[in-house]
């Protein structure tokens, strides 16, 4: 029996191996004008391991001779290679450009963050790589390409080593050729290290402030962030530097210094897609203070933009781009760039614990519907660029007598963009505390909000034993009971400029009376998304009734809001007249629920001819997703008062993502993120909503064998991808578009700056509106390949294909090539075997294919390797061997087993015999994807990590972590350091692992979805067992240990950790359940309703749901259950554990209970986490 000092051991060791060599980059944001990158990083090289803020200068992708030249994805004659490095060569002007605005800044290399493999990795394929990589010069000699001498990954180049007896005739795929041979940017930080400096010494931060947010306004140029207790706005110059100023009054006495050097870069919180992870304490963390990976069921919003002085969620904006809107108490507050505060709204009345609040959304917005927000500014229309921030007076640091004011002379038109003619006020312009000679006009601004009343939501308490204060209150509406109440309004004001300013006092405008939103819409429970019409003159906002299965669109224009003065002279017959002004623009019913998602893009004018029809002249046009066909496509919506009409973009039996699209309205195509090709990956694609266009013509723009978060800049025609896979970590490339000549016509497609109305371009059936992969690309960050993959992929545990019992072996889904060493193929390249082609060991043909061929369909000798500590045996200890004869299946695959550590019988022998072996990027567990279909003949795909220890043949304690709800999905291709540390750990102390994503998961359909509708934990259980017991087959592997296996997971994968034990005690030995869910009427309204429905509508289902009802169903054997959880959990309350306790004392059911006093959803402290992992793995070692 291992001690707990020797488990704490292990953990703690495993622990430190871990090194910390992936870089976490996410919110990028291309400025067109300027060809730049801004996106937050973390630098591993610092103490503080805090994001912080880059750029990268973008070279010119184009030389005059090729603008016009084009390259498709597949490259198959010599005129495409030749124009491919003939291409290559025109970006060797980079080494020219790349230094220009470098001096007094230290240049940031990624490759410093990456792990060091070892040294011949840099030097195997020199012919190939641009090096050294990381370095901001660029040799041109390294991109003369031998297509057969070598073979590539995406974008991998000198991080991943090269394929073993890789055959002459084996051809790179076109993406590899051009990322292999394609420069790496250097990164610049925006905040230099002198800024940094003098920001923690000057402006007392410290340096383990965090800069989580940021926003970028390419019309001015202006950068915004908040960072530490201040909020920062710098104009951008021409070459890229900027010198943040606080946007608040300096101290006299710490006047900032304006002649530091200043940095180089800005960036935006875009809305693009992130890379993120997660603690390794679970997939799910607190509501308020973590963040979650896409894709999981409670998604938590992320960290809270707020900084010690109390401003959050900060937003550049205003008619002019230089007004800071925050919320603070409750309420919305604006200043300028100088710090001049106005409060606009009064919903507190600085009362603290006020049910009432004005721009902050409530606690069911942000974890269950994703909107984090409850505000938006006006659409902007600068009248002027900002001068350059050169032309901005400033004291020298010797006289710091006044406060230092960043500021512009922004000459203003007096007219507001979007409210005709507005009142103008003339105020003086402040420099150094005094007021300018400059005056200037200035325009009436709008904020659209919701303000929310919680007065009739549940109040909870929660104690903090020993903490101050001693107890947390806070508004959280159980199933069952009352939401909180939106009320949608606009308020009006002209901000102040100075303290000497006097202005008006801000209008509020609400909906009133008939013309209300309850009144229109009885059955409103949800307001979901709002936001403006692009003109301005109108918004528009999306509701939802309380069972989630009835929403509209409904646009609203600006006269319909009503002051109390106005509304105190207007009457119903007035009210029914703005009524009337109201447009339902777009209504959806469903039979299940409706799954809310960000698609959404209005035009700012139809993007179609109209006939000369009078009832078409107001039309509102807007692209939008429904799974009414059962899964997730795009539509082109045309509203007028001829009614609704709807033009699918998209169609098929696979998932556009609920991630935010980019549309091209010159063109007339769409970007999206779909996993058409793969439901375990995310690419981006490509549609047309032009005349003629077919919703089942689609085209790819990124390679199978990844996942990518995708960018797109439809002015310069690229995207930015952020990809990875299981075996290499994120890596992120800019990948340049063109277009064909049209086949029909002859002539070329006009650049995007010649189409001016793409409306009236018909679809044309050659393709040509859609884009092709150019040759020019640019790497902003190498992935690193895990090492540890290859001997993996090439001796699979699970066989590629078979059919037993009803359980197919298939990966259909993946649509991926093969990655197979070549020496050990003797079919020619490009050959198909059982549907996979063979050829170059590249993994952006993908390596999922690879992993999932048997081994028995490799003919030839196979030697035997030596890798790290492991020997590959045939049987006898001999090496294994293959029949001659092709059609023979009598190949006996090798047993894979690793030289002991320890001697046989020490009394370490219980541990890993790896567990000296570092875990990095290059060094991990992987990761064996596999699918088997279910005796209801649903296809499902699972993840298999093998054992350190693994020994073919042999049966081995198992783990099934699992999650397993709604919204969810754990089998990705996709990195998952360090996102699955805690699996790793498993792995390394003897214990296989399993993750299958069951019905009820994400991205997969309705019909896949909709299994859990008022059946939560009644189905999700039997798929895992099932796919257990496929595993558990000799022929797929046979490495389950069906008499000893344990499940955990925590919030929903506790529930289901529970409902395992309860309902299959005879397969789950063990069970271990973090902060789960026992009875759905403690857990929140909006997702408990969902998918359960209203408590008064189905009782029974509650009942059989909740893990109460099995409580007497747990097993009567000891060291079998246990409970996890945090005292002060605010989103699973500790009530749910309490109340399944007091059921199992009363039952007399042996189980542990382990609280942490200090810990809410999520265990956030390191050592509460090292306590935990010593438990989790005490119990899996003693008692599994």
């Amino acid at each position: 029996m291992a001690s707990w000092d020797q488990i704490r051991n292990e953990v703690r060791s495993f622990r430190a191996s871990v090194q910390p060599t992936v870089t976490t980059i996410r919110d990028f944001v291309f400025d067109s004008r300027h060809d730049r990158i801004y996106f937050l990083a973390n630098d591993l090289s610092k103490s503080s391991k805090a994001p912080m803020l880059f750029r990268v200068d973008l070279p010119k992708p184009y030389s005059d001779g090729d603008r016009d030249q084009d390259l498709d994805q597949d490259m198959d004659d010599e005129h495409d290679h030749t124009l491919f490095e003939r291409d290559m060569e025109s970006s060797s002007s980079y080494e020219e450009s790349s230094d220009q605005d470098m001096a007094g800044l230290v240049p940031f290399h990624p490759d410093t963050y990456q792990f060091a493999g070892p040294p011949s990795l840099h030097h195997t394929i020199p012919a190939l790589i641009p090096g050294p990589r990381g370095s901001h010069s660029y040799h041109q000699n390294n991109h003369k390409n031998s297509a057969g001498s070598s073979s590539f990954s995406f974008g991998k180049a000198s991080s991943s080593p090269p394929s073993e007896g890789t055959s002459s005739g084996a051809t790179p795929s076109l993406t590899d050729q051009i990322l292999a041979a394609a420069p790496v940017l250097t990164w610049v930080p925006v905040l230099s290290e002198d800024w940094l400096k003098h920001a923690h010494a000057t402006l007392q931060h410290s340096p383990s402030e965090r800069l989580s947010s940021f926003q970028f306004e390419p019309q001015v140029n202006r950068l915004m962030f908040p960072y530490g207790a201040a909020i920062y706005v710098g104009n951008v110059q021409e070459d890229g530097k900027v010198n943040p100023q606080p946007a608040r009054p300096v101290d006299h006495g710490r006047a900032f210094n304006l002649s530091r050097p200043p940095s180089t870069g800005v960036s935006q919180n875009a809305l693009t897609a992130s890379f993120h992870f997660v603690s390794v304490s679970g997939p799910l963390t607190s509501p308020r203070t973590g963040t979650l990976p896409n894709g999981t069921a409670t998604n938590s919003p992320p960290v809270e933009k707020v900084s010690p002085a109390g401003r959050s969620d900060p937003k550049l904006g205003g008619t002019d781009l230089n007004l800071i809107a925050f919320t603070r108490d409750q309420d919305i507050w604006v200043m300028t760039t100088s710090g001049i505060e106005t409060q606009l709204t009064f919903c507190s009345r600085n009362n603290k614990k006020s049910a009432i609040s004005c721009g902050i959304a409530e606690f069911v917005m942000q974890e269950e519907f994703h909107r984090f927000t409850n505000y938006y500014w006006a659409p902007s229309c600068p009248t002027k660029t900002l001068v350059s921030p050169t032309s901005i007076p400033t004291s020298p640091v010797s006289t710091p007598s006044h406060p230092q004011v960043v500021s512009s002379s922004i000459q203003s038109s007096g007219a507001s963009p979007i409210s005709g003619s507005p009142p103008t006020l003339a105020t003086g312009h402040m420099h150094n505390g005094s007021r300018s000679s400059k005056f200037f006009p200035r325009c009436k601004e709008r904020i659209l909000y919701l303000q929310v009343s919680e007065a009739m939501v549940d109040l909870v308490t929660i104690s903090r034993q020993g903490m101050q204060p001693d107890h947390e209150e806070y508004r959280y509406p159980h199933a069952g009971t009352p939401n909180a109440v939106s009320d949608l309004q606009i308020v009006e004001f002209v901000p102040k400029r100075c303290d000497e300013d006097h202005v008006g006092e801000p209008l509020h405008k609400r909906l009133w009376g008939r013309a209300s939103l309850y009144k229109l819409f009885p059955w409103l429970e949800y307001i979901v998304r709002f936001g403006w019409l692009p003109d301005g003159e109108s918004v528009w906002v999306q509701i939802l009734d309380r069972r989630q299965q009835v929403t509209a669109i409904v646009t609203i224009p600006l006269e319909c809001f009503m002051s109390v003065t106005e509304q105190a002279d207007s009457s119903e017959q007035v009210e029914d007249d703005l009524a009337s002004r109201m447009r339902v623009i777009y209504e959806e019913r469903s039979d299940c629920w409706i799954n809310v998602t960000d698609i959404i893009h209005f035009f700012p004018t139809p993007r179609i001819d109209f006939p000369q029809d009078p009832a078409l002249s107001d039309a509102i046009q807007f692209i939008i997703s429904s799974e009414k066909t059962g899964f997730r496509h795009l539509y082109l919506a045309t509203h007028s008062i001829s009614g609704l009409s709807m033009i699918p973009i998209t169609s098929g039996d696979y998932q556009i993502v609920d991630k935010q699209i980019t549309v091209d309205a010159n063109r007339q195509l769409v970007y999206f993120i779909a996993k058409k090709d793969s439901v375990l990956e995310t690419h981006l694609y490509v549609a047309s909503y032009a005349r003629g266009a077919s919703s089942d013509n689609i085209k790819r723009l990124t390679d199978l064998g990844f996942s990518h978060q995708v960018t797109v800049d439809v002015d310069k025609s690229r995207f930015l991808t952020l990809y990875s896979s299981m075996d290499q970590s994120p890596a992120c490339a800019v990948m340049h578009l063109r277009w064909a000549d049209c086949k029909a016509s002859g002539s070329a497609m006009p650049p995007i700056e010649d189409v001016h109305d793409g409306s009236n371009t018909p679809w044309c059936s050659c393709g040509c509106q859609f884009p092709k992969i150019s040759s020019h690309a640019f790497v902003i960050r190498e992935g690193i390949t895990n090492l540890s993959a290859k001997r993996i992929r090439r001796y699979p545990i699970v066989p590629a294909q078979g059919v037993t019992n009803g359980h197919t072996r298939s990966c259909s889904d993946s649509s991926m090539t093969s990655r197979v060493d070549s020496q050990a193929l003797s079919t020619p390249s490009g050959s198909t075997i059982n549907g996979f082609k063979s050829g170059s060991m590249n993994s952006i043909s993908g390596f999922l294919a690879s992993h999932l061929l048997s081994t028995h369909l490799l003919p030839g000798p196979k030697p035997v390797v030596h890798e790290s500590s492991m020997v590959v045996h045939g049987p006898n200890g001999t090496s294994p061997t293959l029949s001659s004869s092709p059609s023979s299946n009598s190949w006996t695959r090798g047993s894979l087993r690793f030289a002991p550590t320890h001697p046989s019988g020490s009394s370490s022998s219980s541990a890993s015999t790896s567990s000296n072996m570092a875990i990095n990027a290059a060094h991990h567990p992987v990761g064996e994807f596999f699918t088997f279909t279910s005796s209801d003949n649903v296809k499902l795909h699972g993840c298999l990590y093998r054992p350190s220890n693994y020994i073919e043949g042999q049966k081995y304690p198992t783990l099934v972590s699992i999650y397993g709800g709604p919204r969810s999905q754990m089998v990705t291709n996709e990195y998952k350091l360090p996102k699955f540390l805690r699996m790793f750990l498993a792995t390394r102390l003897g214990l296989a692992v399993v993750m299958i994503d069951g019905r009820g998961s994400n991205d997969r359909g309705v019909a896949f979805e909709s299994p859990l509708q008022h059946r939560m934990g009644q189905v999700e259980i039997q798929d895992q067992v099932e796919g257990l017991q496929f595993l558990a087959k000799p022929e797929n592997g046979g490495l389950v240990d069906m008499d000893r296996v344990a499940i955990s997971g925590w919030s929903y994968g506790g529930y289901l950790s529970l409902m395992a034990l309860a309902q299959y005690p005879e397969i789950f030995k063990v069970a271990i359940a973090g902060a789960p869910v026992t009875q759905w009427e403690l857990y929140n309204s909006a997702y408990t309703e969902r998918y359960m429905g209203l408590i008064h509508e189905n009782k029974d289902a509650y009942v059989k749901s909740n893990v109460l009802s099995w409580a007497d169903k747990f097993p009567d054997n000891e060291n079998r259950l246990l409970i996890a959880h945090g005292l002060i959990d605010e989103n699973v309350h500790f009530t749910n554990t309490e109340t399944l306790v007091a059921d199992l004392v009363r039952f007399n059911k042996p189980h542990q209970i382990q609280l942490y006093p200090t810990e809410r959803h999520g265990l956030r402290d390191a050592r509460v986490n090292e306590h935990f992992e010593t438990l989790m793995f005490f119990w899996l070692k003693n008692y599994l």
